[in-house]
Formats: C-alpha cells, structure tokens, sequence
C-alpha cells in the first residue's frame, strides 16, 4: 500500500488553492474512515489526528468539547469550471463501485509498496460511457469538529 494518497482538485474557477489544478496528499496511515454525503456529492474523510478547539476554550466549554477531529471534505462536480456555490454536483452512481468512496479505497490498496496513490474517480450515473459524466473533485476543505 502507497504511503500518501493523492486527490487531484480539477477546478479552473476555483477561489482557493491559486485556481487551477492542486493536488492534496495525505498520509494513508491517518485515515479513519470515508463516508460518501449528500447523494455522491462529496465525500467526508476523517482523519486520526485530533486538534485543540480554541474557540469552545474561550465559550467556557468542558474539556471534552475542546478536542476535535480533523476532516476533510471533497466536493465533487461533473466539470471541471464550476463556481463556488454553482456546482453542478454529478448524477448519483447507480453502481456502488463508482461510488466516490469507493473509488478512494480503490487507490488505498493500490500501488504496493509505492509512495502515492492517485484517485481516479468513475463516471457518474449509471456508468454507462456516452450517456454518463466523468466526477471530478472540485473542492478541498479541511475542517475540525468535536462532534465526530
């Protein structure tokens, strides 16, 4: 298994990032799990590392509440100009192997012994080439919460 997963962020219009193409590695050791949201329309990953929460310190907040986890969240498109608040999300995958998710555990088995794997993401819909749209990931966002 690779050492860092690769996400290509494919968004001409993008406002973060320095427009264009990114990409975003992370370290296959800190992830915890994938979850598909929102009818395919990004996907959540949640990684191990957790993060003070400064600001439920400064609300008075209990000690619990002050350590969160960090996620990351990938917005996925069917066109790679799409702008911030007008994407167009892709049709949802009939075929649960074309599931955005599972796309990503795809490339975390891929590439033994490598040092990174690129996710490659399917088409939407029912899969079916000519009638279909290829995803790509067109926002990456890392975040924190305590409520994970």
């Amino acid at each position: 298994m690779a050492k860092l997963i690769k996400f290509r962020i494919d968004n001409a219009n993008a406002l973060t990032g320095g427009l264009g193409q990114r990409d975003v590695l992370l370290d296959v050791s800190k992830i915890e799990s994938i979850a598909d949201v929102g009818a395919a329309t990004s996907v959540v990953i949640t990684l191990s590392e957790y993060v003070g929460l400064p600001a439920a310190l400064a609300a008075g907040a209990q000690d619990a509440g002050t350590v969160g986890g960090r996620i990351l969240t990938l917005t996925l498109g069917n066109s790679t100009n799409q702008t911030t608040g007008n994407i167009t999300p892709p049709a949802v995958p009939t075929v649960y192997q074309n599931m955005p998710s599972q796309s990503i555990n795809k490339a975390l088995t891929a590439n033994p012994g490598g040092v990174s794997s690129q996710v490659q993401l399917a088409l939407d819909g029912d899969g079916v080439r000519g009638v279909d749209s290829q995803m790509y990931f067109v926002q990456a966002a890392f975040s924190s919460s305590n409520v994970i």
